[in-house]
């Protein structure tokens, strides 16, 4: 019954944030603390391409 729970969401931000907030309560404390530490290792790097890309995307309309 919680599956479908997770599957019957509306897909947006709110639908989005909520869900990864449902997985990441179930997640046991050892894996969460990988996934903290891999963000904080990669997430400057995609924070970096992403400002990169939008940066191309807004000189292309103009």
């Amino acid at each position: 019954m919680r599956r479908t729970r997770l599957l019957s969401r509306r897909v947006g931000p709110l639908g989005l944030a909520l869900t990864a907030w449902d997985i990441w309560r179930r997640l046991p404390p050892r894996q969460r603390r990988q996934i903290v530490n891999i963000a904080r290792k990669h997430g400057p790097k995609v924070a970096a391409r992403v400002m990169q890309a939008r940066s191309r995307a807004r000189a292309r309309r103009r």
